[in-house]
């Protein structure tokens, strides 16, 4: 049986705790306990809280599913130990574990939010192992919750973080500010589901650069010009640049 710690229960530690509990009854992992600062116990989940981190119950792995400007204290602040160390962040190179003589990285490159449980089978774990015994004590860890796996060194994991960004993030915010535009007209947001969901569609089927259209493709001026005009200053200048970016992509005239 392989025994889990979990520090930090915000949107990724959360859903850790939750999917591992669950996998604990039909699989070797098991959720020996988990910690946060606010001493919050978690309803849903049966394993102890741990108060204080330097009297850890007995753990194979402590998984630290804290934001990336913790990750290097909390390490520090835990005794070295043969335990493995293992942190979550697409974006924190493992060597920032090297306090400890087993580290590693079990980065899964999904949006979390407490409200809405992931599909953990879909999720790809992205791992990086410091030797072979961690390695295969991760890659055992992630069985149970994906059939998706892969290995990724730290520098090829701060790439994919920064494509996450656009993909999920920088996607987001574009149909928030859409949002905006379309409340302000009195417009219901409905009326543009439909276009959401072939936009991701295409994307999968062709690929994003294939399935690329709109007026900035088409290099229609006047289209672009009428929408710049209806945009505030700051709106105005996210539309410019994302147009730049769309005919410098596909080679048209700027």
């Amino acid at each position: 049986m392989i025994k889990i710690i979990v520090i930090g229960t915000g949107n990724v530690g959360t859903h850790l705790c939750r999917a591992f509990e669950k996998a604990g009854s039909t699989s070797n992992v098991q959720l020996a306990a988990y910690h946060n600062r606010g001493q919050k116990k978690l309803p849903e989940i049966d394993a102890p809280l741990a108060k204080n981190l330097n009297h850890l119950p007995n753990a194979d792995l402590i998984l630290l599913a804290v934001p990336d400007d913790a990750i290097a204290s909390v390490a520090e602040d835990l005794p070295a130990q043969e335990t493995i160390i293992a942190h979550t962040s697409g974006s924190v190179a493992m060597q920032t574990l090297n306090k400890h003589k087993n580290h590693g990285v079990f980065y899964l490159p999904q949006s979390f939010s407490i409200s809405r449980t992931p599909n953990f089978e879909e999720i790809t774990i992205c791992m990086e192992s410091s030797n072979d015994f961690v390695n295969k004590t991760l890659e055992m860890v992630a069985v149970p919750l994906s059939r998706k796996r892969a290995q990724i060194n730290s520098q090829q994991r701060k790439k994919l973080h920064l494509a996450a960004v656009y993909i999920n993030n920088f996607v987001n915010h574009c149909y928030t500010k859409a949002g905006e535009i379309m409340e302000e007209a009195a417009i219901d947001h409905d009326l543009l589901d439909a276009l959401m969901r072939e936009t991701f569609d295409k994307a999968i089927d062709l690929s994003p650069k294939n399935a690329q259209t709109g007026p900035a493709l088409r290099n229609d001026s006047k289209t672009i010009e009428k929408h710049l005009q209806m945009l505030e200053k700051e709106d105005r200048d996210m539309y410019r640049s994302i147009t730049k970016s769309i005919q410098k992509t596909h080679g048209k005239k700027l």
